[in-house]
């Protein structure tokens, strides 16, 4: 059985730019923390999809990436660049700064719970999303680092 989706079959979908923008102009996220402006190695932009250069201003801020509540709609931290970036446009196509990485994808089914998870195939992933979404229960993946858990972004089925 052939697992695979042509990229065309799936939609990145990077954090929302109002947001990025409000944590910048407030440095504070949902939480209630108080958040700062630093310089780190390189870590990965949840906004534009990229990896910072090292000593780039970021900002680290709580996020729950889930528009629902319940036991998995977990917070954990994420990175955006601390000056203004470019969201993600290339929907369709998995984000390369990632491709060659190791990821956790979780699948997630209409109720908010996680149907199936797989580590992804270094650059492959897009095999991965397809195993994924071979569950007609999967309506969207998260993509997650897999050793500290944070979320990288979703994948959302591209519906025609």
């Amino acid at each position: 059985m052939n697992t695979s989706i042509d990229h065309t079959e799936f939609r990145i979908v990077p954090l929302a730019v109002d947001l990025a923008d409000r944590i910048r102009q407030t440095l504070a996220d949902e939480f209630g923390n108080r958040l700062a402006v630093w310089e780190t190695d390189s870590v990965p932009c949840r906004l534009c999809l990229q990896r910072t250069k090292p000593g780039e201003p970021v900002i680290l801020f709580a996020h729950r990436p889930f528009d629902f509540t319940g036991p998995y709609a977990e917070v954990g931290p994420i990175f955006i660049h601390a000056r203004a970036c470019e969201r993600y446009s290339d929907s369709n196509l998995f984000p390369p700064d990632f491709a060659d990485r190791m990821l956790t994808m979780r699948g997630y089914n209409a109720d908010g719970r996680i149907e199936t998870a797989e580590l992804s195939e270094r650059g492959n992933p897009e095999a991965t999303i397809g195993k994924l979404f071979a569950n007609a229960r999967v309506q969207f993946v998260h993509v997650r680092n897999p050793a500290w858990g944070c979320y990288d972004f979703r994948v959302e089925r591209e519906r025609t």
